[in-house]
């Protein structure tokens, strides 16, 4: 079954064959009523609106992920455990999903008015729409990538209900034991919340951020017991968050520092942007970027490798640095500074998609792919993963060192650094410090000859032999 999935979502662009996993369901089972009444109830909602699909100018930003991408290694991009929205392929899961995703949704009729006003703008959100249902007469799924009438429409809404549903229950759930049903579905299963957080943040798997805000907002009606949706969803995100300033104190709004910050949590584009954003730096040192805009011009984009650093007299520290995007490099002393980064199964799937979401959104402001280009040419080799590893800027969770080599070889790929890299005056640093030949002169000093302790004693002691060699030869010339 996963050689089918993997061959079928290479051809992205094709009409998709039906299959007998396609579960995909035209419309949600509520309590007390059948699939045919909602999807009368749909219906009846629908004829009372005049062109719901008309045309919208485009404003992606629920992209799809390039073939060049997935075609190669369409692991980090695709859903475990959950698919969200038209966007995704759904060929490759079973129903149970969708049914779980049922049962977790609760009386949401109510969302149909809301869905179908801001139908036109959710089609300008996504590249791509496709509609599935489950066909009961021939026991498969049946695919249709016809847009634009009203029938569609009713299967998109009906789509979005259920999804929309599910992630705000399950944000409620998360937050608070005391929601959850026993035996519930997803918190009583290891590992599955785990999985769905991933599957939540990624590029093709979204829905719109405002609409959940709006469908949150009136589902309970502004009530004071209940966190506002932005602090929902940092709470169940905020693994990915990773600044110095707590998420409760950037949310505050007595915190004018975090003013900007907070305003951008508030109205991202979706998860996935929203998780971008935890990783922005708050505080901008304006100086430094307009430093490095105009050194840029001045320097390659090429960096020598850790091993070839270390010999050119670099020594790596861990910094203390909350914010991973926080790299400094002391020139007086020659100490590359990086916060410790984790890599793990996940690392290839969460950097993956937020790299793509740059590339796509933001072209000019690509903080995330510069990063992983920085950390990507420090790691060549096995060598160079094990140097950061001992000094602790690595945290190896994935295996061997060449897996995590060949994970940034992959990240890198096809992926292009522009001229606005922000680390381009540290670049430009690192390289003038190469340059200087005594730097390199005192390191092959330290690494051939005082590595370890013994061979320090031994070099020592073959210093002290050779100058008592000399003062002997010289005492035995002036005696002649």
């Amino acid at each position: 079954m996963e050689n089918t999935g993997t061959k079928e979502w290479s051809k992205r662009d094709e009409e998709e064959p039906e299959t007998s996993t396609n579960k995909r369901c035209c419309s949600p089972p509520f309590e007390n009523l059948s699939v045919d009444e909602l999807a009368q109830q749909i219906q009846s909602k629908l004829d009372s609106l005049n062109n719901v699909s008309q045309h919208v100018k485009p404003d992606y930003c629920i992209f799809r992920i390039p073939g060049k991408f997935s075609d190669e290694n369409l692991a980090p991009y695709r859903p475990r455990y959950t698919v969200i929205g038209p966007l995704v392929y759904y060929y490759y899961f079973s129903g149970h999903q969708e049914e779980e995703k049922q049962i977790y949704v609760a009386s949401l009729n109510d969302f149909i008015e809301l869905i179908e006003k801001y139908l036109s703008k959710i089609h300008g959100f996504y590249e791509k729409m496709y509609y599935r249902c489950w066909d009961d007469s021939v026991g498969r799924a049946r695919q249709d990538k016809r847009a634009g009438t009203q029938s569609h429409s009713s299967l998109l809404i009906g789509m979005i209900l259920v999804d929309a549903g599910f992630i705000l229950e399950l944000l409620l759930r998360a937050y608070s034991e005391g929601l959850r049903a026993e035996n519930d579905l997803i918190f009583a299963k290891s590992g599955t919340i785990h999985d769905l957080k991933r599957d939540l943040m990624l590029l093709e798997n979204q829905l719109p951020f405002f609409l959940l805000k709006k469908m949150y907002k009136r589902a309970l009606k502004c009530n004071p017991h209940y966190p506002s949706f932005l602090h929902l969803t940092c709470h169940f995100f905020s693994h990915y968050y990773n600044q110095s300033i707590s998420i409760d104190e950037v949310l505050s709004p007595n915190n004018p520092r975090s003013s900007e910050y907070r305003s951008n949590l508030e109205d991202p584009k979706h998860f996935t942007d929203l998780i971008r954003t935890f990783s922005a730096t708050i505080l901008h040192d304006s100086e430094a970027a307009a430093e490095g805009k105009v050194q840029q011009q001045q320097q390659g984009a090429y960096l020598y490798s850790a091993v070839l650093l270390r010999e050119a007299g670099v020594k790596f520290k861990v910094s203390l640095n909350t914010c991973l995007f926080d790299i400094e490099f002391d020139e007086n002393n020659g100490e590359l500074k990086i916060p410790p980064l984790k890599v793990d199964e996940s690392t290839e799937s969460f950097y993956g998609n937020l790299m793509v979401w740059e590339q796509c959104y933001y072209p000019n402001d690509t903080f995330i792919c510069d990063y992983i280009f920085l950390i990507g040419y420090l790691i060549k080799s096995a060598e160079d993963v094990s140097i950061l590893v001992r000094k602790r800027i690595l945290i190896n969770q994935l295996g061997s060192p060449i897996e995590i080599v060949a994970m940034f070889n992959r990240l890198c790929k096809y992926i292009n650094v522009g001229t606005e890299n922000r680390y381009s005056s540290l670049f430009m640093k690192l390289n003038a410090y190469n340059a200087v030949p005594h730097h390199s002169w005192i390191v092959i000093l330290k690494l051939e000859y005082f590595s370890t302790p013994w061979r320090g004693v031994a070099t020592i002691a073959a210093i002290i032999l050779l100058v008592l060699t000399m003062i002997q030869t010289i005492c035995a010339l002036i005696s002649l």
